[in-house]
């Protein structure tokens, strides 16, 4: 099977969505497929081009012309796909159906290609609160396109959700661990004595469903536990800024530490420090209830403990994981150092629990739900 992997964006080498599109396109490489990822680039000089593997099928040029015709026009991508005998085009959706990608949707569909939609979240229109006038709008587009752009494919990939969607028929996977790039902390997770001092690391592109603002206020509400927080990631700015003045206001900005987006060596060591990690605490604020987040996943195939408070069936009931209140409570600090004094699973354990959400796996689920 000949597969066009489909992203609207740049790959960048830092992000956690970048590094799970590239798993995913090996994962459908280790089931046998020919995969071709296509995508945007913008090279050192400026240059701005959308490129099918290392081959540009289309010069964007600069300024407005350039942010209007990549938004536009997708001719480049069915001819390509046309052209070069494709069997099936997996599409990571971005929340941006229009007549323009209608358009392509249709014309795949006339040139007699597959295609299948990822959409990272479901349901995503809470996603949008408070994220200004210009990507309410976005949304405002989609709801308008969303029905006719589905109405084209063949199928819909969902993390969770139901077994329809837009009258198409869902595939349903999780989102997967690439264990080649995440080692196992050397830390044992059962041997950790939080007695002294807990210390915490969350690793997320901070929105507003993060709800780091629980875990401070619960850091300043048990001030008698020497609790430390790691965040590390970018996001939101307003949403980091408002993390920094409410420890700040709080009293407690010398245990919570912003680091930035990290990778390589200087995130292991953020993992090798950690005890427990931090899941989302607020994915109810944007009307999510059950998720496969990406970074639970990272976090078992680590070796660590976290918590979480939305619902994700792979983990739900596992042992290393601590499940806190889906509101807007406090954390209760206590809790986490009681549950991690019960732990008796070592970091190779978790990790081992996990071995089945592999990338080659997820999908496999993908081939076998389209053949």
């Amino acid at each position: 099977m000949k597969v066009m992997f489909l992203v609207f964006h740049t790959i960048v080498e830092h992000s956690g969505i970048s590094k799970k599109i590239l798993a995913q396109v090996e994962g459908l490489r280790q089931n046998g497929a020919q995969v071709s990822l296509c995508r945007l680039v913008i090279d050192s000089d400026g240059r701005k081009y959308r490129a099918l593997e290392d081959e540009a099928i289309c010069e964007f040029g600069d300024g407005l012309k350039a942010k209007l015709r990549k938004r536009v026009d997708y001719s480049d991508i069915v001819k390509s796909a046309t052209d070069g005998g494709y069997d099936l085009i997996y599409i990571r959706y971005d929340i941006n159906a229009d007549p323009f990608t209608v358009k392509m949707m249709r014309q795949f569909q006339k040139n007699g290609i597959r295609t299948v939609v990822e959409i990272p979240t479901f349901p995503y229109d809470g996603e949008f609160k408070g994220q200004g006038l210009m990507m309410n709008v976005q949304l405002m587009i989609d709801k308008l396109f969303r029905r006719r752009f589905f109405s084209y494919c063949d199928r819909i990939i969902l993390y969770s959700g139901p077994d329809t969607l837009h009258s198409r028929p869902v595939i349903h996977i999780s989102n997967g661990v690439d264990f080649n790039s995440v080692p196992l902390s050397h830390k044992d997770a059962c041997k950790r004595d939080v007695s002294g001092e807990l210390k915490l690391l969350s690793v997320a592109n901070i929105h507003l469903w993060h709800g780091l603002d629980r875990l401070i206020r619960g850091m300043a509400e048990h001030k008698d536990i020497d609790c430390q927080l790691h965040i590390v990631g970018d996001g939101v700015p307003s949403i980091i800024d408002s993390y920094r003045s409410l420890a700040e206001d709080l009293g407690i900005s010398d245990r919570v530490k912003i680091l930035g987006p990290m990778f390589g060596q200087a995130l292991n060591a953020e993992f090798e420090w950690a005890d427990m990690a931090v899941g989302s605490l607020g994915r109810h604020r944007s009307g999510i209830t059950s998720i496969k987040t990406l970074k639970n996943r990272e976090y078992a195939a680590r070796g660590l403990a976290f918590f979480y408070s939305e619902q994700d069936d792979d983990f739900d009931n596992a042992p290393y994981v601590l499940k806190v209140p889906a509101d807007e409570s406090a954390i209760d600090i206590s809790s986490l150092t009681d549950f991690l004094s019960g732990m008796s699973l070592s970091g190779s354990e978790i990790r081992e629990s996990v071995q089945g959400l592999g990338w080659k796996n997820q999908m496999a689920r993908v081939i076998e739900g389209i053949s």
